[in-house]
C-alpha cells in the first residue's frame, strides 16, 4: 500500500456538513459499549427501633447506606492523548506535577467534542499539600479533527529539573490519510 500524498492532503478541504452527518449516522446505529464507572451515592432510610421499657415503644430513626450503581458515560471516546510535565523544585521549593488528558469523543447525538481533564500536584519535598483537578468540554475543531489524520507524535524529554512527555500533538510527517478529516471515521 503506498503512503499517502502529502500534496493531496493539503489540497483536500474537510468536509463539515459531510462529516456531521457521518457522525449523527455512527451515533445513531453503533453498537460498540459506552464507557462505565461505579457510583456510590449515600441514601437516608428509616427504620423502627423499639424503645423504652419492655420495647412497647416505637420510633423512627434515620441512618445512611451506601447504594453502589453502575453510570454509563452519554459519549464514546474515539481516541486520547496526553500531556505531562514534571518540574522538581530546587532547594526548598515545591515540586510540581501537571497533566491534561484528552479525550476526543462522539455523543449520543452525534456531536464531536473534546473532554479535557487537567490536574495539577504541588508536594512540598515529600507531602501532597496542592491539588486541583478540572475538567472542561468544548466543540472539535478542524486542527482536532485532523489529529486523527496523522500518526501521534510521542515525544519526551528530560532538561534540567524539567521533564515533559506528550502523546498530544500530530507527527506531521507520518500522514496516515489521504484527505482532512478521513482519519476520523476510519481506524
Amino acid at each position: 500500500m503506498s503512503r499517502p500524498s502529502r500534496t493531496a492532503y493539503e489540497r483536500s478541504e474537510l468536509d463539515w456538513n459531510r462529516l456531521r452527518r457521518y457522525a449523527e449516522k455512527v451515533a445513531r446505529e453503533t453498537r460498540a459499549p459506552r464507557g462505565t464507572r461505579q457510583v456510590v451515592e449515600r441514601s437516608e432510610r428509616i427504620r423502627q427501633v423499639r424503645s423504652g421499657p419492655f420495647g412497647l415503644f416505637t420510633r423512627q430513626e434515620t441512618y445512611t447506606v451506601d447504594v453502589p450503581r453502575t453510570e454509563t458515560d452519554g459519549f464514546w471516546v474515539l481516541q486520547t492523548r496526553s500531556w505531562h510535565k514534571k518540574e522538581r523544585g530546587q532547594g526548598n521549593q515545591a515540586d510540581e506535577d501537571q497533566s491534561e488528558l484528552y479525550a476526543y469523543c462522539l455523543t449520543m447525538k452525534g456531536g464531536l467534542v473534546v473532554k479535557v481533564t487537567s490536574e495539577t500536584e504541588v508536594f512540598p519535598k515529600g507531602a501532597r499539600m496542592f491539588w486541583d483537578r478540572t475538567t472542561s468540554e468544548r466543540p472539535m475543531t478542524a486542527e482536532d479533527v485532523m489529529l486523527f489524520d496523522f500518526e501521534a507524535r510521542r515525544y519526551y524529554r528530560e532538561e534540567g529539573r524539567f521533564t515533559i512527555e506528550t502523546d498530544r500533538d500530530p507527527d506531521h510527517k507520518r500522514l496516515k490519510h489521504h484527505a482532512k478529516g478521513v482519519g476520523l471515521s476510519g481506524p
